[in-house]
């Protein structure tokens, strides 16, 4: 990694998550930092959630630039935040905080670049996201702004599955007329394998196959779900192949891994702080060269 020079006028970036030090947004935040010549450094703080809102008040009193919002407090942030954009009003969700100095103090104002990451990421493999269906796993945060982010790129149609059918509904709620009508709930996988639901990407969201709390050896699909010409988008980046990275190559799938989601939105959210679209070309190398994966 490149040596950060750290002075007094040095301003502070940082990422709030629980847990959050397995994360690489230091990693690329702080390569932007340097390419585009910026005294600024980007650290990590993972703490409970009963310390979130001190955290919160506590990072807008300091003085802190701008934070990155891992889960599982994209929703409570948002709740915290003191204006929020068109994205974060939609999907209840912020993964983004740039604390704008006003008259009278410091206002918080929220955003969600998980739709970037997902937009993004899907272009640059060259795929048209227009009047495609999706299937969606999850109903957390990054579930949601899945659904935003492929509705707006006017989905055919929108399948969301999760454990708790209940949660897949609240997103749906969340949208009205015709986009309300793109999307379906899913109770389970036996009905997408017996009706021979059709679907062009499959997006998971959930943290099935991450590599903490034991869940590394779980996968978010049926064994018996054929991915075969599909395009599987898997929103982990620890480890990079997961259980459903692998089933997906091994069967013929088109495979975005976890970190084009993560640079992509990395990007967006140093564009929201500075207003500089940071280059990204080499970001993945980088972190595949220093980081083992």
């Amino acid at each position: 990694m490149q040596q950060i020079n750290i002075s007094s006028k040095t301003r502070l970036l940082s990422l709030f998550g629980y847990p959050a030090r397995h994360s690489l947004s230091p990693f690329i935040q702080n390569i932007f930092l340097k390419d585009n010549n910026i005294d600024a450094v980007y650290l990590t703080f993972e703490f409970p959630g009963d310390m979130l809102l001190n955290a919160f008040n506590g990072a807008r009193d300091m003085g802190i630039y701008g934070l990155n919002i891992t889960m599982p407090y994209k929703e409570k942030i948002y709740q915290m935040a003191d204006d929020k954009d068109a994205s974060s009003r939609i999907t209840g969700s912020v993964n983004t905080i740039r604390f704008d100095l006003i008259e009278n103090g410091i206002k918080a104002k929220g955003f969600n670049t998980d739709i970037d990451g997902f937009t993004v990421s899907l272009k640059e493999a060259g795929q048209d996201l227009e009047n495609k269906e999706y299937l969606i796993i999850g109903a957390g945060g990054a579930a949601r702004s899945a659904v935003f982010a492929f509705l707006s790129k006017k989905a055919k149609k929108v399948y969301i599955y999760n454990r708790t059918r209940e949660n897949a509904e609240k997103i749906k709620q969340l949208f009205f007329g015709k986009e309300r009508k793109k999307i379906e709930t899913i109770e389970n996988f036996e009905l997408i394998i017996k009706k021979k639901i059709n679907f062009d990407i499959i997006c998971n969201c959930t943290p099935l196959g991450m590599n903490t709390q034991n869940m590394m050896d779980s996968i978010p699909i049926p064994e018996s779900l054929d991915l075969k010409d599909k395009i599987v988008f898997e929103t982990i980046y620890e480890p990079v192949e997961t259980k459903l990275v692998k089933k997906a190559k091994d069967e013929g799938a088109r495979v975005i891994d976890g970190l084009d989601m993560l640079i992509n939105q990395a990007a967006a959210s140093f564009n929201i702080w500075f207003d500089i679209v940071p280059g990204t070309k080499n970001i993945k190398k980088m972190l595949l060269k220093n980081l083992r994966y």
